[in-house]
């Protein structure tokens, strides 16, 4: 299926379709073996390929569809069975038989009428990676995989290899299912042309493998260099986005919300003591705890100066101490009203941000959140955090996923309710993840028979899900519109 875009000279619309594209190369998750075809990536029953017993159809068509892709590695996997091939190393090897049995070389994906991104394209950062020892590790233990499952083809050299991993790396979206999880990897030539921002106006959703770029803010036309698409998951601090781009895409994110003061303050907030007073207070929990990355400055003779980077470390860590003749716990207040925080409160924020800090990791580690644990966090924070503290904010999401899982349906709206805020906040107003937290917050008050407030929600969810998805996918379609309708019928 050849790319459908957009006429560059016309006016860009919020919700307006951009770009759709088909992969160059992609892999199921070995997670979803079993429960997913291996070609359209669809949930449901499938069978066996009788030939290697490793990858799934849903059916004699995606067989037929997928063999062209699948025969080469097919033989491959029976040959190297009962070893399971890592996700990383089988899309490099689907890369490197594209490239070398294929058109990979001289394979076009259009994003216009006259513009098209090639393989030789995709940036590699060859020398970052060099620079990597966690990614050359990495590259390392998948060249031993490839060069055992790869007998029948003659791989290339160690330099144009590594090329190749970075390319793969660096370029790899997501595939995200209907509920926004990841399910796999994809190589999106054309889609790889857009740059990352922490306050993007293009979003990008999958149907199946297939990937749909839509607007979501109103352009006077449409301008492949202003695109922009988020990265990673915006609910973090400036730092820890800034970090994560670092140490992923080898770039300082240095967008205008990563040096908003005002996302910076909320970021490890206290809640103000004066219960009038709905303004954040930072107090320092952790040594050198930095919220945000400032750009290097350079001197004349092109050093660095150290001096000025302090100077800025400082205004924007945790809030300065004022230090006149009083001690720093008695300097700490809140900057609105003048409200002053004891020893004993300081000692309570920061342990109750130690404390969360520490499960937060354990729950990301294990995947899965525990009800009684998220439960424990929040109590602790209950007005010694603020409401938009970014852990908070993190407590929350995982305590209303683990409600779900548990059914207690009364704890979970209590949570959607506080948590709706921290996802305008973090992701703004118009991200799809917002859009599916109202769809579920819905869903569960129409279970609940609470028809008005259902209501309400799921047409929040319909406004961003529309724009953000279109009103032809199937979590708008199959989901959404059957709620919206009862919940009508029934208010």
């Amino acid at each position: 299926m050849k790319n459908k875009y957009r006429n560059t000279d016309s006016s860009i619309k919020a919700g307006d379709l951009i770009l759709t594209e088909q992969p160059f190369a992609f892999v199921l998750s070995s997670k979803e073996q079993g429960s997913r075809c291996d070609n359209c990536l669809e949930k449901g029953k499938v069978l066996k390929c009788s030939g290697c017993q490793y990858v799934h159809y849903c059916g004699r068509s995606c067989q037929k569809d997928a063999w062209v892709d699948h025969k080469w590695e097919c033989a491959n996997f029976k040959r190297v069975a009962p070893k399971v091939l890592p996700d990383g190393a089988r899309m490099l090897a689907k890369i490197i038989n594209r490239l070398y049995r294929g058109d990979g070389h001289s394979f076009r994906s259009f994003y216009s009428g006259t513009s098209f991104r090639m393989w030789k394209d995709l940036m590699s950062h060859y020398s970052d990676l060099k620079a990597d020892m966690k990614r050359m590790d990495h590259f390392t233990s998948l060249c031993g995989v490839l060069f055992e499952f790869l007998r029948d083809i003659s791989l290339p050299n160690t330099v144009e290899l590594m090329g190749l991993y970075g390319r793969m790396v660096i370029n790899s979206f997501m595939i995200l299912d209907i509920d926004m999880n990841s399910i796999g990897t994809g190589i999106y030539l054309a889609s790889s042309i857009l740059d990352h921002s922490c306050e993007p106006n293009a979003v990008a959703t999958f149907d199946g493998k297939t990937i749909n770029i839509r607007a979501i803010r109103d352009m006077p036309c449409l301008d492949w260099n202003q695109m922009r698409i988020s990265y990673i998951d915006l609910m973090k601090t400036p730092y820890d986005r800034q970090t994560e781009l670092l140490q992923n895409y080898y770039f300082l994110c240095q967008c205008d919300r990563c040096m908003d003061e005002n996302q910076i303050k909320y970021a490890h907030a206290a809640v103000c003591l004066n219960k009038q007073c709905d303004q954040p207070v930072n107090i320092p929990w952790k040594e050198d705890c930095q919220l945000v990355r400032k750009p290097e400055k350079k001197t004349e003779n092109g050093e660095t100066d150290n001096r000025i980077l302090d100077e800025e470390k400082t205004d924007f860590s945790e809030e300065k101490l004022e230090s006149d003749g009083k001690s720093d716990t008695d300097a700490i207040h809140c900057r609105e009203c003048g409200t002053k925080y004891t020893e004993k409160y300081i000692d309570v924020f920061v342990k109750t941000m130690e404390f969360t800090h520490v499960h937060l990791q354990n729950m990301e580690r294990a995947s899965v959140a525990y009800v009684d644990v998220c439960q424990y966090c929040l109590d602790r924070q209950a007005g010694v955090l603020h409401p938009l503290n970014v852990m908070h904010a993190a407590t929350l999401d995982h305590a209303f996923d683990a409600l779900i899982q548990v059914q207690h349906w009364d704890k979970a709206c209590e949570y959607a309710d506080k948590l709706i805020p921290c996802f305008r906040f973090y992701y703004g107003d118009r991200n799809p993840l917002l859009g599916l937290l109202h769809l579920k917050y819905g869903k569960i008050l129409v279970y609940k028979m609470e028809s008005e407030k259902a209501l309400a929600q799921l047409k929040c969810a319909e406004k961003i899900i529309k724009m953000t998805h279109g009103d032809k996918h199937p979590l708008y379609r199959q989901q959404l519109l059957p709620l919206l309708q009862q919940a009508i019928m029934e208010a």
